[in-house]
């Protein structure tokens, strides 16, 4: 069955000031690079943005129940009943299609990048047991997605060696918290600012 990709778009972005996901990284806002990268894997692209519609063009999903990026996924998991999810937060914006293509192929219910730095489970594929489990999780009052790996599923870790020839983990993972973290960009480093 074709995979669902998800932009995960519907934080609050406190720490960021204003929306994040229509923060420009490369001249493109980081919600549409994220649509973008997962549209040349998925069959079908949504945005679980809390219904904000923050890219007109794909469908936005209301959240689910829950909290935080759990919210979104399970948002877009009602939406897609019975249905694969390959979910990738929009402030992650060095995540390249080739990194989401090698999630797409491996076999699990949760198919997860692990290295050094720990679990990226929001650049991740849920398959249908994967979201039952993390919807039991929200139900029992547990809302981080990480915590899938204590579960009763087959997880396939992908690990950073699996990766090493798409770039190093801190920058394939390289995440947008705040206005200043665009000015640590590890792709601009050494460079003139716009």
């Amino acid at each position: 069955m074709a995979i669902v990709g998800v932009v995960l778009a519907g934080g609050a972005s406190t720490r960021f000031g204003r929306d994040k996901a229509l923060a420009v990284v490369d001249g493109e806002p980081l919600a549409e690079r994220a649509r973008r990268a997962l549209d040349t894997v998925c069959d079908e692209v949504v945005i679980a943005d809390a219904g904000r519609r923050v890219l007109p063009a794909i469908e936005s999903v209301a959240d689910g129940p829950g909290r935080g990026p759990v919210a979104g996924i399970l948002g877009a998991a009602a939406r897609r009943p019975g249905r694969t999810l390959l979910v990738l937060a929009c402030d992650l914006p060095h995540a390249p299609p080739a990194l989401l293509a090698r999630i797409a192929q491996c076999r699990g219910d949760w198919v997860v990048p692990r290295h050094d730095g720990g679990l990226e489970p929001l650049c991740a594929l849920y398959r249908p047991a994967a979201l039952e489990a993390l919807a039991e999780l929200v139900r029992a009052g547990e809302f981080a997605p990480h915590r899938l790996a204590g579960a009763a599923l087959r997880v396939r870790y992908l690990e950073a060696g699996e990766i090493a020839d798409l770039g190093h983990p801190a920058r394939l993972f390289w995440n947008v918290n705040a206005p200043a973290d665009l000015r640590e960009d590890p792709d601009r480093r050494g460079q003139p600012r716009d």
